[in-house]
């Protein structure tokens, strides 16, 4: 099975010519599940594209409790609203299984992008994709029940990760009740109790780690009711 290109995926999207050529200018490096590829607060002038595995950016919120922002998966770029300014990295980027990523510096990727006109656009085009989900995150964090940004989340990653057989989708990503938590704001055992329940009511299953969504129309119903 594959999953299909994403709004996200800035390799799989540019040129094939281009981003060999942007990959020629990378160095690769590995990095193991629990290894930080850049923590809060440090020096960098790096950009980033992930090849293999999978990454999440996170900060940590005052109670010492882990909020994750986004997932980065093959194909993505990041650290670009990342590099360091003068209070250094913005978000801890770690490793939720064993990763390979290209890095190329700051000054060698805008020379790139300032020669790939295409590139270029393409790259203020994930920027903006990536800011409008943020902006989404935040509105239902304010507005939405645990129930609500659960089913949203399930339908969000559904859309950019499944494969879609039929009526049904399949999330080829595997997801913890912990990671799930910690994208929508609740503690574990509030995800895995709404979790449980979607599971009776026929809405999905998991497998492995991995979400099957079993009913997409009644995971989106319960995203249209009032609170």
């Amino acid at each position: 099975m594959h999953m299909t290109t994403t709004a996200m995926d800035f390799l799989g999207q540019i040129d094939a010519d281009d981003r060999e050529r942007l990959l020629k200018l990378a160095r690769r490096r590995g990095f193991r599940k629990g290894e930080f590829a850049f923590r809060l607060g440090d020096r960098g002038k790096s950009v980033y594209f992930l090849l293999s595995g999978r990454l999440k950016f996170f900060r940590l919120a005052p109670n010492g409790r882990e909020v994750i922002l986004w997932f980065c998966f093959p194909g993505e770029v990041f650290g670009m609203t990342e590099i360091s300014d003068a209070k250094g990295r913005r978000v801890n980027v770690q490793a939720c299984e064993e990763s390979l990523v290209a890095v190329v510096s700051e000054a060698a990727f805008n020379q790139y992008l300032d020669s790939h006109p295409n590139a270029s656009r393409l790259c203020r085009r994930v920027m903006g994709a990536r800011l409008g989900i943020l902006a989404n995150v935040l509105v239902n964090l304010v507005v939405d029940d645990a129930h609500t940004r659960i089913a949203k989340l399930i339908l969000h990653l559904g859309a950019r990760y499944g494969v879609r057989r039929g009526e049904e989708i399949y999330l080829q990503i595997p997801l913890t009740h912990q990671e799930i938590a910690n994208m929508i704001g609740v503690n574990r055992q509030t995800a895995s109790r709404i979790l449980s329940e979607f599971r009776r009511e026929g809405l999905l299953s998991i497998n492995n780690r991995r979400i099957h969504i079993e009913s997409e129309e009644k995971l989106t119903d319960l995203t249209h009711r009032t609170v």
